[in-house]
Formats: C-alpha cells, structure tokens, sequence
C-alpha cells in the first residue's frame, strides 16, 4: 500500500489489527535504542520504508547493505516505525498524518511511542501519558505516574493527538534520563515497561551490557584525565 502527502510518501505492505510503535531519535536515543532491540529480538521484517524530498541525504548502513533511514518493520504483530535521524520540524504533521492514515486504513490496535525527560536525579524509571482518559487510565492501573503537565516534542506529541482524532487509543513511555547522551539503561527500563503492556519477553539486556560498556570507558576517561598534570597557569 501507497501513502502519500505533500511531503512523504509511506511504501509498505498492509498488516491490519497490529500494535504500533514508533522509534525515533531524541535526546538520550530512547526510541531508537529500544527500535533496534525489537527488530534484533524480535526477528522482525522489513515491510516497507517513508521516503521524502525533506529529508536528509542519508543511507543507514546494516551489516554492510545501505538501508533507507526511515523504515517499517513487523513481526508477531507488532508494527515498528523506526527512524535513524530526526525528522525536519516542517515536515512532522503531515507524515504523522499519514502515519495515522496508515494506522486507520489498517485498523490498528493502538500506538506506543517513546521518548524523554531529562532529570536532575531520578525518582521513577518511568513516566507515561495517553491521548484519551482511557488509554491514561491504563497507563495508571499499570502504576506508571502520569505526567500531569507540559509538552510532548517530537513525533511522539502529534502521533498522540493525531491518533485521537481517528479515535485510536495512543501512549507515550518517557524515560528519565540524566543528560542528552544515549541511554542504553534508561531504555532498558522502558522495555521493562513495554513487555508488561504487549505481553512480551523482549529482553533488555543487551541495552545493560551496553550501558556497562559505556560507563566504563567514562569510568576511564575520568581516571585518566584525573591522572594527568594539570595545565600551568599563566598570569
């Protein structure tokens, strides 16, 4: 099936009756970290790709083939679109509208996004919010705390009110993060989260051994520049 607006066209087969997610990246990488576990753990298949004219000039390598940046995968009745880059502010309505168009012509179940708060220190793993009282409702019943105020950037805000005018249940997982740098630990608390809600046993921890590999070489970088002479100063 062909989706097309102004600005993208969405080239995929039809897969009705799924759940959607959507990866993309934002400050600490959280929905593409999480986008990549599902397609490596899930064994999941390349069903189609969004392509534009807007769009930076970019090719995503993956075990050496030159893959299109922005893709669509499914597997065990999940449906992921996943983005390698940030998609351009001019061109975020209409593909999340085409994006929802798809969900409709296809019947979706619901949508499920990711993305971000940065904190000065955690106090929860995971915040959530939905796009109608029930989908919050949900959320809540699940014990995640509810963001009561504030905005949702990226994709992630206009998938949810778009996703409520065609009256189909959305949310969105927040990981709390420290800082803007990817956070493989944060996103594995997400999947955490994720496996509760779609009933699955994605494991996260290839996102702990990453963050391990991660914090240690920081660790060295520290001992290091710890270890060396401080600069002379000159008056």
């Amino acid at each position: 099936m062909i989706t097309k607006t102004e600005c993208c066209t969405i080239k995929s087969e039809d897969i009705e009756d799924a759940i959607v997610l959507e990866g993309s990246p934002g400050v600490g990488l959280i929905g593409n970290i999480i986008g990549w576990l599902l397609v490596e753990d899930l064994k999941m298949k390349e069903i189609g790709y969004i392509e534009s004219k807007y769009f930076p000039p970019l090719a995503v390598l993956y075990k050496g083939v030159a893959i299109h940046p922005f893709r669509i995968y499914e597997g065990d009745g999940i449906v992921l679109f996943l983005s390698d880059f940030i998609v351009p502010p001019n061109v975020v309505y209409d593909m999340t509208g085409a994006i929802v168009d798809w969900m409709d012509k296809n019947n979706s179940k619901e949508l499920i996004t990711f993305n971000s708060m940065v904190v000065r220190e955690k106090s929860q793993a995971t915040a959530a919010a939905g796009n109608t009282e029930n989908a919050t409702k949900r959320l809540e019943d699940m014990g995640l705390p509810i963001l009561p105020f504030g905005n949702i950037n990226g994709l992630s805000g206009t998938l949810l009110t778009q996703c409520a005018s065609k009256n189909i249940p959305a949310s969105c997982l927040f990981a709390e993060i420290l800082n803007p740098y990817p956070d493989p630990r944060a996103a594995a608390e997400v999947v955490d989260i994720l496996n509760k809600m779609l009933d699955t046993t994605i494991d996260p921890e290839p996102l702990l051994q990453e963050a391990q590999e991660i914090e240690s070489r920081l660790k060295k970088l520290a001992e290091t520049v710890q270890s060396e002479p401080e600069s002379p100063i000159y008056m």
